[in-house]
């Protein structure tokens, strides 16, 4: 993720992940603005994001490799986990 210096009440972040993903929806020159307060908490969501899908990828390939399956339990938990995230992004959305 890039960030480009903005005036203090808000910044603007390109998420190259985000444009790659959804470049029918976004040209080039589209950018995502948010709060300057808003940006370090996504910036770490995003990194944290990353993260856990590099883990999931890891945990998956050990699985494989052992041939030892996750207990489904313990991906609904990982599940619920994820629809909190999801809910709270939601609910910052104002719809």
């Amino acid at each position: 993720m890039r960030s480009l210096q903005m005036p203090s009440h808000s910044r603007v972040v390109i998420s190259h992940a985000f444009k790659s993903k959804h470049s029918s929806l976004m040209s080039s020159d589209d950018l995502i603005t948010i709060p300057a307060k808003q940006q370090p908490v996504i910036n770490r969501l995003h990194d944290a994001m990353q993260q856990a899908c590099a883990y999931a990828a890891a945990i998956e390939d050990n699985a494989i490799d052992d041939r030892h399956p996750l207990p489904p339990d313990l991906v609904l938990s990982f599940k619920a986990d994820y629809d909190r995230i999801i809910a709270c992004l939601t609910r910052a959305t104002g719809q």
